[in-house]
């Protein structure tokens, strides 16, 4: 964890996707968090993204809507800006069928 910069935060977001998958729910939570933190510190805006959309379907897996609309509009905002507009797409288009159900 404190190794090298450029991939740092991946070992955070397999760390939180393992405990997902042990049940160790404030695990992964630290680790979505720590994930987004170390994208962003070190200029990372795509897996920025990637972790916030990670931590949305977490959030919401657990009934926690609005944590999980938080970060599924965070994930969203950084794809958007790093000009990935196809993953905005299927965001949105994802967004509407879920507000459908």
């Amino acid at each position: 964890k404190n190794g090298n910069v450029n991939v740092v935060h991946y070992l955070f977001i397999l760390e939180a996707e393992l405990a997902v998958l042990n049940g160790k729910n404030k695990k992964a939570k630290e680790n979505f968090n720590a994930a987004i933190t170390t994208s962003s510190r070190n200029g990372f805006l795509h897996d920025r993204a990637l972790a916030h959309e990670l931590a949305s379907a977490y959030f919401r897996s657990q009934g926690d809507d609005y944590w999980g609309n938080y970060h599924i509009e965070c994930s969203r905002a950084c794809y958007q800006e790093w000009g990935c507009i196809g993953k905005v797409e299927q965001l949105d288009a994802n967004m509407k069928i879920d507000d459908k159900e």
